[in-house]
């Protein structure tokens, strides 16, 4: 374990080398209160540490949850399945209802077909035949 001490020349705490000298080149008779350091942490590694037990937690639950949905899937897929051809087979019939309907308010030309000439005139109606003459009364009929 690494070991400090005060220094009277630094007057500070320092490091001290093999030996019990003060690492700024002072021998160990200005050295006093020697002690053991017990090396700080390195943050960064502390931090990887972290990252890296995180991770592995991580994987074991995205495995176990993508195993889980695995298994889900394969239990809603023909449901899901059926459903989705219930949902084509509804809008077919929608799609077809909905052109029935058109054909009755429209008629029953398809779009984009050109319109129907438009119907004849009406033919002039035939003149009344003239008016017979004034014919007289046959004889005897005076009754």
């Amino acid at each position: 374990m690494p070991k400090a001490a005060w220094c009277d020349v630094c007057s500070a705490h320092v490091w001290l080398d093999a030996e019990g000298a003060c690492v700024n080149g002072h021998d160990a008779s200005h050295v006093s209160n020697v002690y053991e350091v017990e090396p700080k942490p390195d943050p960064l590694r502390e931090v990887g540490d972290v990252f890296r037990r995180a991770a592995d937690e991580a994987g074991e639950a995205l495995g176990q949850a993508g195993s889980s949905l695995k298994e889900a899937w394969r239990e809603a897929e023909p449901s899901a399945k059926e459903a989705a051809d219930s949902a084509g087979e509804a809008a077919r019939k929608a799609a077809e209802a909905a052109a029935a309907f058109g054909r009755r308010i429209v008629g029953s030309k398809p779009a984009g077909s050109p319109p129907e000439p438009p119907a004849p005139p009406p033919a002039p109606e035939a003149p009344e035949p003239p008016a017979a003459p004034d014919t007289p009364e046959p004889p005897g009929s005076d009754d």
